[in-house]
């Protein structure tokens, strides 16, 4: 078995007026968007830490689905559960394919989201969108609860991003010279996102992933095809299969 890595290049297309908040204010509005400055702008950005939250979350959601067990690594005290104790071991022994994906506590990350910024030449429109908020016991609105939220229009605009995995030799699952079961969950779990940033509840963020030419870089390959990538889904007990592969692993 070989060390394996990964690098998806991949765009956010907006589908509605979206919101990432940078936690502060100003004299007009009372919660704005996350900026960074790129080339002498001051352009909004969506913070890959939120994008990698959101990513796991999907990969956690799939991976349930298709019958694979999940185990929140966000426990802390005596909190700690003792199925997430049993996994303090290498990741190549771990029973739990999100933590060989993602990491773990125990083990440091393997997998990397860069900050997805617009592309140079578009212009990011923004203003502020006035709301309430709605006392649950009156059905009225609160008083003094009047704010401003500051919003990125989404029209003709999209933000680029990047994921990168590295993982080292035994930890994935997958025959020789195959494509990796765990690197498939994450694609499908990044191209089933369907919104993003703040304020989702009320119709913000709302977006669609797309994968540029449809093509991801796998070790040597510089443009390996998408459908092939995800050609592990087409099974209809993909778990179960990777449990036969990554049981065949351990005897060979």
């Amino acid at each position: 078995m070989t060390a394996q890595r990964l690098d998806v290049r991949f765009e956010i297309i907006w589908e509605s007026n979206w919101h990432a908040g940078s936690g502060e204010g100003s004299a007009g509005m009372d919660r704005l968007v996350r900026r960074r400055m790129v080339n002498g702008r001051q352009i909004p950005f969506l913070p890959g830490s939120q994008l990698k939250g959101v990513l796991r979350h999907q990969c956690e959601r799939l991976a349930a689905t298709l019958g694979a067990n999940v185990v929140s690594p966000h426990q802390i005290g005596s909190e700690v559960s003792s199925e997430l104790l049993r996994q303090f071991q290498p990741l190549s022994e771990s029973e739990l394919p999100i933590d060989r994906l993602f990491g773990s506590r125990y083990n440091g990350d393997c997998l990397f989201v860069d900050d997805a910024l617009p592309e140079l030449q578009s212009t990011q429109r923004s203003w502020g969108q006035a709301r309430t908020a709605i006392d649950r016991l009156t059905r009225t609105v609160r008083e003094r609860t009047l704010f401003v939220t500051e919003v990125v229009s989404g029209q003709a605009s999209k933000l680029q991003g990047r994921v990168r995995a590295r993982h080292a030799s035994g930890v994935l699952t997958c025959g020789q010279g195959e494509f990796p079961h765990e690197y498939a969950l994450l694609l499908a779990g990044l191209l089933n996102i369907d919104s993003l940033g703040g304020d989702r509840s009320i119709g913000l963020g709302a977006c669609r992933i797309e994968i540029p030419g449809q093509v991801v870089r796998w070790n040597d390959h510089e443009r390996y095809p998408l459908t092939q990538a995800l050609a592990s889904f087409k099974e209809q007990e993909w778990y179960e299969m990777l449990k036969l592969v990554r049981e065949g692993m351990k005897q060979s």
